[in-house]
């Protein structure tokens, strides 16, 4: 048996006093720091975005004087809003199939014992580590062959596409989280199928499928790959129409839109936690 000696010990000591003091520096001075460099990475682009929307001359870098003109153009620009709402036209139906689609096959992999259930588990999410450009190329390539034109079709299909993997995980991890003796309580007290999953499933699931849905439309909205390939003759979507501008150079203008478009993220977002946390308020009991 060995024994430790005095000195061993000491250092011993020593090194854990000292692993201890530099855990301290971590948690206290670094971690915030990083965290506040974190910020400042993911917000100062913005920041500059909507500083220089404000811009009077035409410069991104060049203070010249407060103006609202870019705000006025950018609503004025019929090409720039006939772009918007192709793209929110596209997203809303995309995400919608998208959602509905990846909503059963949840349901059908979540709940449903069959042969081949993994295969086609694995194929509903194959787009997530496929090249986005490749399966671009792929339906360009199917469109031409069947002879099918380009066009509103062709570009929901492959946002479709590009957002089912995402709308199916998200309810399938909801659907596997669901505790199953609620539906078999249901049955217990006469539901029928249809009942059970428009009065139980379904309330319990709504969350999730908001989520997906919104998900999907936000992936869908910002596509660029996708609807580069099949966006047709004057379905030309936000993204396509906004690089087009950057060829000409960038201006106030673009700064303007991506203003409005951040605006219009925030909105979305207080709304929702609006929403949420008047719900948790109500559900909160009275003492």
């Amino acid at each position: 048996m060995t024994s430790l000696s005095p000195g061993h010990s000491f250092r011993s000591s020593s090194a854990g006093v000292l692993a201890s003091r530099i855990e301290m520096f971590v948690a206290r001075a670094l971690s915030p720091t990083i965290l506040v460099l974190a910020y400042v990475f993911l917000f100062a682009p913005l920041v500059v975005l909507i500083a220089y929307s404000f811009n009077a001359g035409r410069s991104t870098v060049v203070w010249s004087g407060f103006s609202f003109k870019w705000y006025e153009a950018v609503f004025a620009d019929r090409n720039l809003g006939r772009a918007f709402w192709v793209s929110v036209m596209v997203a809303v139906v995309s995400a919608s199939a998208s959602t509905i689609v990846g909503t059963l096959a949840a349901l059908a992999l979540g709940r449903r014992r069959f042969l081949g259930a993994a295969f086609f588990s694995t194929l509903l999410t194959a787009p997530l580590v496929l090249p986005e450009i490749v399966m671009a190329v792929g339906l360009l390539v199917f469109m031409v062959a069947t002879g099918l034109g380009l066009g509103y079709g062709s570009m929901i299909a492959g946002h479709i596409l590009v957002t089912i993997p995402f709308t199916t995980l998200i309810v399938r991890a909801a659907t596997a989280a669901l505790d199953h003796r609620l539906d078999e309580a249901a049955a217990d007290l006469g539901a029928n199928d249809w009942q059970v999953f428009t009065r139980v499933t379904m309330p319990l699931l709504a969350p999730s499928i908001m989520t997906a849905f919104l998900l999907a439309a936000t992936l869908s909205f910002d596509n660029f790959v996708m609807s580069t390939f099949t966006a047709g003759v004057g379905t030309t979507p936000l993204p396509i129409h906004i690089y087009s501008m950057l060829k000409l150079g960038i201006t106030p203008q673009i700064n303007a839109l991506g203003t409005l478009m951040v605006a219009f993220n925030v909105a979305i977002i207080l709304v929702v936690m609006t929403r949420y946390l008047a719900l948790t308020f109500n559900k909160k009991p009275d003492h």
